[in-house]
């Protein structure tokens, strides 16, 4: 007499359902982190962006031997300044006048607006009346960048 063994192979039901609880704890933990590297990466490509911007309006401004004009603060021939924007940031510039209106003087603003959520994040980066550099970050995920 021949007896038949019946060697089934697979998982059991419970098997895959603590495989799934697993991987959804694993996931919980992950994908929060896994976004701020994303923000601060974002954050940190919008700064660079910004810097790169700032040294060539430094560079214009020393080739000119002048605080600040309005050819360096304007994209193209003129300043001889690169549009340094991104697919993640639009970059613009704004020129504002200090208080010594005796001397004429300029300060200039830049700021790194995002692309990727609607323009709410914004990075900017603007000369102190110290002749420092400032920055600020403001929106939802760019406030404290700087």
């Amino acid at each position: 007499m021949k007896t038949q063994m019946n060697n089934k192979s697979g998982f059991t039901l419970i098997e895959i359902i603590v495989v799934l609880i697993i991987v959804g704890i694993l996931a919980a933990i992950a994908l929060p982190n896994l976004f701020s590297n994303v923000t601060k990466s974002r954050a940190a490509e919008g700064l660079s962006l910004l810097a790169t911007l700032k040294t060539q309006m430094e560079a214009c401004q020393q080739g000119r031997n002048t605080t600040c004009n309005a050819d360096c603060g304007a994209f193209g021939a003129a300043g001889g300044i690169a549009d340094p924007s991104s697919a993640n940031f639009t970059i613009k510039i704004g020129l504002k006048p200090t208080n010594n209106a005796a001397q004429n003087v300029q300060t200039f603003s830049v700021w790194a607006q995002s692309t990727f959520d609607g323009g709410l994040d914004v990075i900017t980066m603007y000369r102190q009346s110290s002749g420092s550099i400032g920055c600020t970050g403001g929106g939802a995920n760019f406030v404290g960048v700087c």
